[in-house]
């Protein structure tokens, strides 16, 4: 699991003049929409207001688990652990995605400041920072995206080389999923930090020594806050807490993947494959819309609890936006995209992003599954 999977080649996208002048009437038109209703791009009050609810939820729920009067009633104090679960991933969909991207604040030190809860999570913020910006930046492509790597565990595009165990990956794996917060906490941060070497068009990357100082505090802070503390301190056996902590991983953990994964990796998306040179035959905003679906973008109650992660396409166009205006700068996105003959993908319900999920895990699971490189203005893709 600590071995390096990332590729040597640098990838560069190969726009056309046609292409570019999407891109430039959207950024136009979302630049507009900001000016005229005299909004800052940031954060407003409904993020300060989430941000104020996402650490009274925690203080209040670790404090319930920390007063002991769940200890002695095992499903409750299982159930508190979870909750607390589902709390840190709500700190890390409504905060610290935001503030990695610098969508929080127009000042630099509040983005920073505040995308320390990654680290208070179990990530670490400076190599999310790193790897989800790369992730933005070459979707679908393998050896340059980073979230395909996956130890060879799934095959979530073609170009992966197909092994006998993929042939059951859409029945294993939900169980996988359920694990990725933990792999995360004790795993991946070390295996970015002190074996792999590039990151995406990064190569030989030479982390500074202070980055290693605060990897180490982080995880201390994070197991110290979430299991060794609960461990010494109450009443309930050790192995209880550590149980806890588990359940605070698997079921938030599998929302968490799946959430992010329904996306990208869906029954129709794109793959393009760089030539020989490196090169991605599109422009970059089209490449985002070829790759990337929204889902559950009129539910307000879901946006709201993933901090816009289901309004994903506009996301990846324009990341330094704060999430709380993709509501509406979806719909200019859409208006454009549609006046350019260009496909924007949407699945209605999060039901059926899921289905096309497990639909491509299975199409995958298949040594010759073939699928689509490129659609630019292919007829818009059935999503029932």
């Amino acid at each position: 699991m600590l071995v390096q999977t990332t590729s040597d080649k640098v990838v560069r996208f190969k726009s056309t003049r046609e292409k570019d002048l999407f891109d430039k009437d959207l950024r136009i038109a979302i630049a507009k929409y900001f000016q005229d209703n005299n909004i800052s791009k940031f954060a407003n009050a409904e993020m300060y207001f989430k941000t104020v609810f996402a650490i009274v939820s925690w203080i209040a729920v670790w404090s319930l688990i920390m007063s002991d009067i769940l200890s002695q009633r095992p499903l409750l104090f299982f159930a508190a652990f979870t909750a607390l679960g589902y709390v840190n991933i709500f700190i890390a969909f409504n905060i610290g995605h935001d503030a990695c991207h610098n969508a929080y604040s127009g000042k630099q030190w509040v983005n920073k400041m505040m995308s320390y809860s990654m680290n208070f999570i179990g990530a670490n913020s400076y190599l999310f920072r790193m790897m989800h910006n790369v992730h933005h930046q070459y979707v679908n492509i393998l050896g340059t995206d980073v979230t395909l790597e996956t130890h060879g565990l799934f095959r979530f595009t073609p170009d992966e080389p197909h092994k006998p165990i993929h042939r059951f990956q859409h029945i294993y794996t939900p169980v996988l999923y359920a694990l990725a917060g933990l792999h995360w906490a004790a795993v991946k941060d070390f295996k970015w930090m002190f074996v792999e070497k590039h990151i995406g068009n990064n190569k030989n990357i030479k982390h500074p020594f202070s980055e290693y100082v605060a990897l180490v505090i982080s995880k201390v802070v994070h197991f110290g806050l979430h299991l060794f503390i609960p461990m010494i301190f109450l009443s309930a056996p050790w192995w209880m807490a550590l149980l806890g902590y588990l359940s605070m991983q698997l079921l938030p953990g599998l929302t968490f993947a799946l959430i992010f994964q329904v996306t990208h990796v869906y029954d129709g998306t794109c793959y393009p494959k760089p030539d020989e040179e490196g090169n991605i035959e599109n422009n970059y905003a089209i490449h985002v819309l070829e790759t990337t679906a929204d889902f559950s973008r009129k539910s307000r109650l879901g946006s709201w609890l993933m901090g816009g992660i289901n309004i994903h396409v506009i996301h990846h166009i324009m990341p330094g936006i704060c999430h709380v205006h993709y509501p509406a700068i979806t719909e200019i996105l859409i208006d454009v995209a549609k006046k350019h003959g260009i496909v924007y993908q949407e699945h209605k319900t999060f039901g059926q992003a899921l289905r096309n999920h497990m639909s491509i895990l299975k199409k995958l699971s298949k040594p010759d599954a073939t699928v689509p490189r490129y659609r630019e203005t292919a007829p818009a893709i059935s999503m029932n």
